[in-house]
């Protein structure tokens, strides 16, 4: 999936495990991808990835590459029916959530991540019939939050007892 010259978004592979057990024991990422508190191993990676890279769980795991380099890392998956009801989506609604982090902190604030998630978002909407792509950052992650609004995305309401928006960007 590269439709930008700079960006590449491919489908993450066990070659990729050692970079995300890096990127997920920083205290930059872990901020707002997890818990600053419970960095990630090589074996903590294999454990939640392997599943998704296997397809035995509905998330598709990618890696973001900056040239030829990996700097990030983006999945999606189907909203289940029950979600849909929950956030007030129809059934017939081809709904996909997104989640994403740029992986190298002297990226930020350089567009990278509005250039990733926009690439991501047209591709879906394009070519997977999506017609709502949702996702749910933290109130407090003002960067993130400034970047999907660039990307066409709009603040629904708060979920997770307040402490996250419900964003969409609809076709």
């Amino acid at each position: 999936m590269n439709t930008n010259s700079d960006v590449l978004i491919r489908k993450m592979n066990e070659d990729d495990y050692e970079i995300m057990a890096k990127w997920l024991s920083t205290e930059a990422v872990l901020e707002f991808y997890g818990d600053v508190n419970s960095p990630f191993d090589l074996e903590k990676v294999k454990e939640k990835y392997e599943p998704r890279i296997a397809g035995e769980v509905p998330v598709t795991p990618y890696i973001v590459e900056l040239g030829e380099t990996p700097i990030g890392y983006i999945q999606k998956y189907s909203l289940s029916e029950e979600k849909k009801v929950e956030f007030g989506y129809s059934s017939h609604d081809q709904v996909y959530g997104i989640d994403q982090f740029i992986g190298v902190q002297n990226l930020f604030n350089k567009g990278i991540g509005t250039k990733m998630v926009r690439q991501f978002i047209d591709y879906f909407f394009g070519n997977k019939g999506a017609n709502i792509v949702i996702l749910d950052p933290e109130v407090s992650n003002i960067r993130a939050i400034k970047c999907y609004e660039k990307c066409g995305f709009s603040k629904v309401r708060l979920i997770e007892e307040g402490n996250n928006w419900l964003m969409e960007c609809c076709v």
